[in-house]
């Protein structure tokens, strides 16, 4: 029975820090009904039920209906990746399949006529007919 009263009054004393903390630390436009201190000073007076007032009256939800944005994570964020920007922007798959095509085409075009500079260049004196 010592053992099941030790872990409660572990648990409302881990409850009761964690509330102060959250309190402490949290935004000034997300305190409501009472200001920060007296909100602090309660959770600390009564214990248990400071901390559940706090959770349940005083915290305001991150993000109220109508209210800011909230927490977006990076792959959420279009800017994190730095990816192209104006008229680009709305590039489809297609697109930059086209586009990788019309380079390699420009880059086997551009080795084709160095391979005939080439060639001609080794054999100034051959017009490519065979005399046989």
């Amino acid at each position: 029975m010592i053992r099941l009263w030790l872990i409660v009054v572990v648990a409302a004393v881990a409850f009761t820090v964690y509330a102060a903390i959250d309190c402490a630390t949290m935004p000034r436009e997300r305190v409501r009904s009472l200001r920060r201190g007296v909100w602090i000073l309660l959770v600390i007076v009564l214990p248990v039920l400071g901390a559940v007032l706090w959770f349940l009256l005083g915290r305001a939800p991150a993000t109220e209906p109508g209210g800011g944005s909230g927490y977006r994570g990076p792959e959420d964020d279009p800017d994190f990746l730095g990816g192209p920007h104006g008229p680009e922007q709305h590039r489809t798959d297609k697109d930059q399949d086209d586009e990788t095509l019309r380079d390699l085409e420009q880059q086997f075009r551009e080795r084709d006529r160095r391979d005939r500079e080439r060639r001609d260049r080794d054999q100034p004196g051959d017009d490519g007919r065979s005399d046989r």
